[in-house]
């Protein structure tokens, strides 16, 4: 919430003051006119948010007229800054690389999301390729992100869903050095439906954190936001 940082207003307790705001938002220009009951100002008082750059005119019916400073961090829908909107959606390409292996078969069966995932495909072998890489990336997130309170909840809430997500693809890679995939039979075809399910969720909950991410609005992941909450406490 924005506020007003009042370092000199003075009126009359005894008379009415009208304050005018102007400011743009969203390519709309709108100004309003309202009534405030009297008052002394210390402090900071919570105000409607202006863009950047803008001031608020306080003027009294006793001609006494102070101009009051506005703080803004230029936010817009979402109410979260662009640049945390950015670094909010950079975490989700964790999962979305530790879940490549899973979409082996539906890129072989089908040639259009082959298609579609080839232009992406150098950076992901160079990100696999580099020697522990997954878990590299994962302390970067937890440590430089999550446990950073120089990041704001919400970065740090995107960071922590997708290193929980990244953390759950580790479990059907574990389960497959225990138990060898089967090779024929109805062991196999579930075995390939497994693989294919796991890339598809995955997909669509990475791109569901990203969307929410940039429109600066929290991409709520069943269960494990409940868990991220916990986290973050």
């Amino acid at each position: 919430t924005p506020y007003i940082n009042t370092k000199m207003l003075a009126a009359s307790t005894s008379s009415r003051c009208v304050v005018n705001t102007a400011w743009t938002g969203l390519g709309l220009h709108c100004h309003r006119k309202q009534s405030i009951a009297p008052f002394r100002a210390v402090g900071t008082q919570p105000a409607v948010q202006p863009s950047t750059g803008a001031q608020i005119f306080v003027r009294s019916r006793t001609s006494r007229s102070v101009k009051v400073e506005a703080r803004y961090g230029g936010t817009g829908i979402g109410g979260q800054q662009i640049v945390d909107r950015i670094v909010s959606a950079v975490p989700y390409l964790l999962p979305f690389c530790s879940a490549f292996v899973y979409g082996r078969f539906l890129f072989y069966t089908y040639p259009a999301i082959r298609a579609v995932v080839k232009p992406i495909l150098p950076a992901i072998s160079a990100y696999h390729s580099i020697p522990f890489g997954s878990v590299i990336a994962f302390f970067a997130l937890y440590v430089g992100i999550v446990r950073n309170p120089n990041f704001s909840r919400f970065v740090r809430f995107n960071a922590m869903q997708a290193v929980l997500m990244d953390v759950l693809l580790i479990l059907p890679r574990l389960i497959e050095s225990v138990a060898s995939p089967p090779v024929a039979g109805w062991g196999l075809q579930l075995y390939v439906n497994s693989q294919n399910f796991i890339w598809i969720f995955t997909t669509i909950w990475v791109v569901y954190g990203i969307l929410y991410a940039l429109m600066g609005q929290y991409g709520r992941i069943p269960f494990l936001s409940e868990a991220v909450d916990q986290q973050l406490r």
